[in-house]
């Protein structure tokens, strides 16, 4: 009997993101082709549909590059969260990559923070702006110094702001409940021979191995790296990246390896107190060649990772 695989995605439209990329769509066609020629079945479910035990309310499936709906509800033997919203439900009755409680440690902002303090930007829960001020007078922020508060569970940079202590204001967030506060990491001194200047570096992990790394740097006038806020980015050999970065990649692995198989993104920025962890992302989206030089080694190590898992 085969086995099934659903792709879990937020949006509920069949169409919706991140299908509603040109280059994703392709590249998931792709990816799913290949999984499916191991005698897998693929599906694709989303929004609130899961019903328990593995089962989905109903799901989509390819049929010459086609997206069809399935004529009935969908059995997976295993779930590959690619949540962008956090949506998903909290799943413990199906096997799920990646395992909740990891799952929760990358998008849980202040658990990353637990886990890996001596590595990462102080990291506070502020609730509000008089918790905000608070905390601010705790630490002994100077007004005309950065400070980085963000939604802590937010993803693709969403509702964060980088700006001077003194110009936080109350109206800056609708909703204080979902904010936190950290310490501004300056990056401007750049890693050496690579970039100089502000700059966010990405390496992905797939099963504790370093598949590929991106070098991400803000617009003009921002400190946001976020491609999806504006900044660029461009494909960094494994060779490249110092070691000093991937002594850190390792460790990080060491002390998440409970939770293999699993794939993530651990980024970092250089200081001028070296290396640091800014965070921890779950779901690292699949590789395309217009972003990148080593998509396929990505992609393939992704189709192997899911393969191994749903037919262990």
């Amino acid at each position: 009997m085969k086995k099934t695989i659903a792709i879990y995605f937020s949006d509920l439209q069949p169409m919706g993101y991140p299908f509603d990329k040109e280059q994703y769509f392709e590249i998931y066609k792709e990816i799913i082709s290949s999984i499916e020629s191991r005698n897998i079945r693929v599906f694709i479910v989303r929004g609130k549909s899961y019903k328990g035990n593995g089962r989905f309310a109903k799901g989509w499936y390819f049929v010459n590059g086609i997206l069809r709906p399935s004529s009935g509800k969908v059995r997976a033997d295993l779930i590959f969260n690619r949540d962008d919203k956090n949506t998903i439900p909290r799943i413990d009755d199906c096997r799920v990559i990646n395992h909740p409680d990891f799952d929760e440690l990358c998008v849980d902002k202040l658990k990353t923070f637990f886990s890996f303090p001596d590595i990462s930007p102080k990291t506070a829960a502020v609730h509000s702006f008089g918790s905000y001020r608070a905390c601010i007078r705790g630490w002994g922020i100077r007004d005309d110094a950065l400070v980085v508060l963000k939604k802590n569970f937010g993803t693709e940079g969403r509702g964060i702001f980088i700006l001077p202590a003194r110009e936080v204001m109350k109206s800056l967030y609708d909703d204080w409940s979902d904010i936190l506060l950290q310490e501004f990491l300056d990056s401007s001194v750049g890693i050496p021979g690579i970039v100089r200047g502000l700059h966010d570096l990405r390496v992905t992990v797939i099963n504790g191995m370093p598949i590929n790394s991106f070098l991400r740097v803000p617009k003009q006038g921002s400190y946001l790296a976020n491609v999806a806020q504006g900044g660029t980015g461009r494909s960094i050999p494994l060779a490249r990246i110092p070691k000093a970065a991937i002594q850190l990649v390792t460790r990080i692995n060491k002390e998440v390896e409970k939770y293999f198989p699993a794939i993530y993104a651990i980024d970092f920025v250089r200081t001028t107190s070296g290396y640091k962890l800014i965070e921890l992302n779950s779901r690292p989206g699949v590789q395309h060649p217009d972003w990148s030089s080593s998509y396929k080694t990505f992609n393939r190590a992704l189709i192997r990772m899911l393969v191994d898992a749903v037919l262990a």
